[in-house]
């Protein structure tokens, strides 16, 4: 570097060149000045200073490349030419480390070529500064610089806390979705694309009804949080065959569950290995001298609304219809451990072998309907009815 690298200037704060000196930084920036003439390093270092920046200085790379290492500076003005490992290779390695490779590096050198500029911007500086210069222009320079460097920062933080806050996002969803049916998410999913609930949706279903008979007198000589877990165990029973079997659980209401199918078929199939499940579930229980949960089901199959109900501050998505009250009503008569079903289940389902036809009068329905029910030990290929 020569000795006639800038042109003279104030080191006060005063104006330089014209220019006026900026006010110093709530949170200054630190800079680090690496050149191997002093001379450089004082007017440098002066100019800097009087603008409010924290400075230090490096007479070598090596030098350079510790103190960077050290404590991160926001900005770094390199001198090219320097003994031993020049500007370029400075760079290279700084660019490198992790620890450093995102620091702004300014040039300033002599040397005007194209190729020496295009060496320095490959070495990953952002900008270069030709010897002898105006302050002015270092002081723009270097503002910009730091003005970009911090942008860039805060960029890095936003994406990073935009990502976190992703990532809760998904981890809400997850968890959202484990109380929500497929059709209540779809719901959701389009009532909020075109911010107003979804209209009903009327399709032919067939519902299941589970439910546990006299579970409410159970439950008065139970203790709570025993009775809750093995309910909860029970309920993911139910659940789990619905899922197996095409189905979507469209509630627990209280120690019942209600569900549906698209195909009658595979209603029928889960709600027979229900029975044979919940027969397992109760062997279970009572080899543990825990209660059993003698199981009632019920299944109608016809026309249903699937709509959201509610208000604005609660709303709720769920099958209603005429077809669903029967499934209810269905399983109330059913005997426990087995499963009666209405004539356009059977009839959907293939005419089930094994199936008793019965007249019954449904409650709130005016005369009686057919209905057709499997029995424990249909269903469970000789077990004793009554020990589901």
């Amino acid at each position: 570097m020569t000795d006639t690298d800038a042109k003279p200037a104030p080191r006060a704060r005063v104006e330089i060149g014209g220019a006026r000196p900026e006010r110093p930084r709530e949170d200054a920036a630190n800079i680090l000045i690496v050149d191997d003439m002093p001379a450089n390093l004082s007017l440098l270092t002066s100019m800097l200073t009087a603008q409010g920046y924290e400075v230090r200085a490096a007479i070598s790379g090596a030098m350079a490349l510790m103190s960077a290492a050290a404590v991160a500076p926001d900005l770094i003005l390199l001198d090219v030419n320097m003994p031993h490992m020049d500007g370029y290779e400075v760079c290279r390695r700084l660019k490198a480390d992790p620890r450093t490779a995102d620091i702004p590096v300014i040039f300033l050198s002599a040397m005007t070529g194209i190729g020496d500029k295009v060496m320095a911007f490959e070495a990953g500086g952002v900008d270069y500064v030709t010897k002898p210069f105006e302050l002015r222009e270092v002081l723009a320079r270097v503002g910009t610089q730091l003005l970009l460097h911090r942008q860039r920062r805060e960029l890095e933080r936003q994406r990073k806390e935009l990502e976190e806050r992703y990532a809760q996002v998904r981890q809400m969803q997850a968890a959202l979705r484990g109380y929500l049916s497929d059709r209540a998410w779809e719901s959701i999913e389009e009532s909020v694309s075109s911010n107003r609930p979804s209209p009903p949706a009327r399709e032919v279903l067939t519902v299941l009804v589970s439910d546990i008979e006299d579970f409410v007198r159970l439950s008065e000589h139970e203790d709570p949080g025993p009775l809750l877990a093995d309910l909860s165990l029970y309920m993911a029973t139910v659940a789990q065959v619905v899922y197996d079997h095409q189905g979507e659980v469209d509630k627990y209401v209280g120690d019942g569950m209600l569900a549906f199918f698209r195909s009658a078929p595979d209603a029928l199939a889960a709600a027979q290995r229900i029975q044979r499940a919940i027969a397992d579930f109760n062997e279970q229980q009572r080899s543990h001298g825990r209660p059993a949960f003698p199981t009632r089901l019920g299944l109608s199959t016809g026309p249903v609304l699937l709509a959201s109900i509610g208000s604005s501050g609660r709303r709720e998505f769920t099958i209603i219809g005429d077809r669903v009250n029967t499934a209810f009503r269905i399983q109330a008569q059913a005997r426990a451990g087995g499963l009666l079903m209405d004539e356009a289940t059977f009839a959907a389902a293939g005419s089930p072998a094994g199936a008793v036809p019965a007249m019954v009068r449904i409650r709130g329905k005016q005369g009686e309907e057919r209905l057709y029910a499997i029995s424990p030990d249909t269903a469970l290929d000789g077990a004793d009815p009554g020990e589901v």
